[in-house]
C-alpha cells in the first residue's frame, strides 16, 4: 500500500500543474480516447490474463499467459488496419474531429496494455507485489513527466495521450525486466498444442468475462463518449477529471488490498475449498478505512477542487460531491470482485455488468427525453452506479457463502 501510494501521490501532486497547462476541453478529448482504449482492451486479450492465477501447474499457467499476449497482438494489428481506413469517419461520428489523429495510437496502446496485464497477473501469481508496486511508480513518473513536457510544447490533448502511452510502456518494460531476470530460464516456449489446450480449458473467460468486462468498462467509460456526443468536450473534461482524481487515491488502498486479496483467496480456495476468512476480513477493513474519509469528502470536495486545481475546475468538485456514495460502494466492491472469476461465477458478473450498463444508458435516455442540463445527468449517473455497486456487494456475499 505504501509503495502504491507513492506512485499515485506523484499523479495527485502534479495534477494542479497539469490542470493549469491543459484545458477541460483538452482533458475531454483525452478522456474520450481513454474511454475507447479501456473498452477495446477488454476484447483484445479474451480476458485470459485473469485465468493465469488459476492453474496449479506452472506450465499451464505459462501457456495461459502466452494465450492472452498473442490474442492482444492479433487484435492490435486488426485494429490498426481498421483505423487506417476509417479514422476520419470515427472522429466525425464521435463529434470530435480533433481525436482523429490520435486514434493511430490506439493499436500500440492496446498492444502494450494487453501484454502488460499478462505480465501483471504472472507476477501476481508469484506474489511479487514489490515488482507490481515498482512498475506503478515507473508508470506514474513517466506519465506525469512526459505530460508536463509535452504540454509546455503545446501538444494539447495529444500530450495527455502520448504521456499515458509512455507511462504504460514504462510499466511493461519494468515487468519484462523482472520476468527475464526471474523466469526466462525455466519459462516454457509457446507451443501451439499447449496454448490451444488452455484456450479450450478457459473458454468461459472470453464467453462470459469478455461480455462482462465489456459491459463493465462500457458502463464506466461510455459516459465519456455520450457526454461528448450530447453535451461537450468541456463537460467530459470535468466529469472525467473528477473520476480520475478521486479514483486515484482510492486505488492506493483498494488495489493494494485487491492484489493481496485475490492471491490469498485463490490460495484458500485451493487449500480449504472456500475463502470466507479472507473475504470477510478484507470487507471489514475496507469499510473501516473508508467511512470517515468519505464523509469528509462529501462536504469538502467542491472547495478542495477549486482551491487545488483552479477556479475552472469547481464544476468537477461538484460532480465529485454528487458521486460520493457510488464511489464509496465501488471502492468496496471492486476490491473484492475477483471472487467472480476465482469461483468461476463469470456468468453472474456478466449479467451484473450488463445491468449496470443498462442503468447508465437509461440515465442518458432520461436526460435527453426531458432535456436535462449536464448536472442533472450526473445525479442520474450517480444513482445508476449506486444501485449496481450495492447489488454487486450483495452478490459477492452470496457467492462466498455458497
Amino acid at each position: 500500500m505504501t509503495g502504491t501510494g507513492m506512485a499515485q501521490a506523484i499523479t495527485i501532486l502534479f495534477s494542479p500543474i497539469l490542470t493549469r497547462i491543459f484545458t477541460p476541453e483538452e482533458f475531454g478529448v483525452f478522456y474520450l480516447f481513454s474511454a475507447l482504449a479501456d473498452i477495446l482492451v477488454i476484447v483484445a486479450t479474451g480476458r485470459y490474463e485473469l485465468a493465469i492465477l488459476i492453474p496449479e501447474d506452472e506450465d499451464e499457467a505459462a501457456n495461459t499467459f502466452w494465450s492472452a499476449g498473442f490474442l492482444a497482438t492479433i487484435f492490435s494489428l486488426l485494429l490498426f488496419i481498421f483505423i487506417y481506413f476509417f479514422n476520419l469517419n470515427i472522429g466525425i461520428w464521435l463529434r470530435e474531429p480533433k481525436i482523429s489523429l490520435w486514434l493511430y495510437l490506439l493499436p500500440p496502446f492496446i498492444l502494450i496494455r494487453g501484454w502488460m496485464m499478462s505480465f501483471h497477473y504472472w507476477h501476481n501469481r508469484h506474489k511479487r507485489f514489490k515488482i507490481i508496486t515498482g512498475s506503478k511508480i515507473a508508470e506514474s513518473s513517466t506519465n506525469v513527466g512526459s505530460r508536463i513536457g509535452l504540454g509546455i510544447l503545446n501538444f494539447g490533448a495529444g500530450g495527455l495521450v502520448i504521456g499515458t502511452l509512455l507511462g504504460r510502456l514504462a510499466t511493461l518494460l519494468t515487468y519484462l525486466f523482472y520476468f527475464i531476470k526471474n523466469d526466462k530460464k525455466d519459462f516454457p516456449k509457446p507451443e501451439k498444442a499447449a496454448i490451444k489446450k488452455q484456450l479450450q480449458r478457459f473458454k468461459n473467460f472470453p464467453k462470459n468475462m469478455v461480455p462482462a468486462g465489456f459491459f463493465n468498462a462500457s458502463s464506466n467509460q461510455l459516459p465519456n463518449i455520450l457526454i461528448n456526443f450530447f453535451y461537450s468536450a468541456t463537460v467530459v473534461g470535468h466529469y472525467g477529471f473528477m473520476n480520475r482524481i478521486v479514483r486515484t487515491p482510492l486505488s492506493v488502498i483498494g488495489r493494494s488490498f485487491e492484489e493481496v486479496f485475490k492471491q490469498k483467496a485463490s490460495e484458500e480456495l485451493q487449500q480449504i475449498g472456500h475463502c470466507k476468512n479472507i473475504f470477510y476480513k478484507t470487507l471489514k477493513r475496507l469499510v473501516a478505512i473508508a467511512i470517515i474519509p468519505f464523509l469528509i469528502f462529501y462536504f469538502a470536495s467542491p472547495t478542495v477542487f477549486e482551491f487545488v486545481f483552479g477556479e475552472k475546475w469547481l464544476v468537477a468538485g461538484e460532480y465529485a460531491q454528487i458521486f460520493t456514495i457510488p464511489l464509496f460502494l465501488n471502492f468496496i466492491a471492486s476490491s473484492l470482485s475477483s471472487i467472480f472469476y476465482l469461483k468461476e461465477k463469470t456468468q453472474i458478473f456478466s449479467r451484473l455488468s450488463f445491468l449496470q450498463l443498462s442503468l447508465v444508458i437509461f440515465a442518458f435516455f432520461l436526460s435527453q427525453r426531458y432535456n436535462l442540463e449536464a448536472k442533472m445527468l450526473i445525479y442520474l449517473l450517480a444513482g445508476a452506479y449506486t444501485i449496481s455497486y450495492a447489488l454487486m456487494i450483495f452478490l459477492l456475499v452470496k457467492i462466498v457463502e455458497e
